[in-house]
This record gives structure tokens, sequence and C-alpha cells, in this order.
């Protein structure tokens, strides 16, 4: 799987207040635990006092960041960035091919 590095952004304050009341009831259903297949969470980070956040993820492909995503960006005004990524052993061993 690909390691990918997600940004978002809320398109304002309304949503982000929406949004907090709803991560805080997925958490406590215990929803955050659950298994989607072809990706795999390892960090979420979020920086509420400018309305973004950061989340590291390993995902089969794009499509599989869509399906996660897109319900918090329909309900909650998110803006969404994908970015692969390489880990450092990745990106050593890719400098070591090319020496």
């Amino acid at each position: 799987m690909q390691l990918y590095v997600v940004t978002w952004r809320f398109q304002s304050a309304e949503y982000q207040t929406f949004a907090a009341q709803a991560l805080r009831e997925y958490v406590d259903s215990g929803k955050l635990d659950d298994s989607i297949e072809g990706y795999e969470r390892i960090a979420w980070i979020h920086t509420p006092q400018d309305g973004t956040g950061t989340v590291i993820c390993r995902a089969e492909n794009a499509s599989v960041l869509y399906k996660v995503f897109s319900p918090w960006r329909n309900k909650f005004g998110m803006n969404w960035d994908y970015k692969p990524g390489l880990s450092t052993e990745e990106l050593v061993n890719l400098i070591k091919e090319s020496a």
C-alpha cells in the first residue's frame, strides 16, 4: 500500500464546530477502531487553532481515500489534499539504488 500525507481545512469555523461534535461521537462510539479495507490510519493530527489537520495513512489508491474522507467533506465542508509520500526507509533505499 502507498503511504499518503493527507491534509484538510475547514471552510468555516461553523463547520469546524459541527465536525468537532461528530468527531467526539465517532470516537465515543468505537468507530475509530473500525477497519476499512485498503486503508490504514497511522496518525491523525489536529490543529484546531486554524481549522486544519493532517492524516498519515497507507491506502491502496486515491479512490480508497475518497471513500474514507468524502463523507466528512460532504457533511462538514472540509477540503482535502492527498499527497503520496515515502518513509525514510523507502527514500534511503531509492538513494542507495541510484548511487
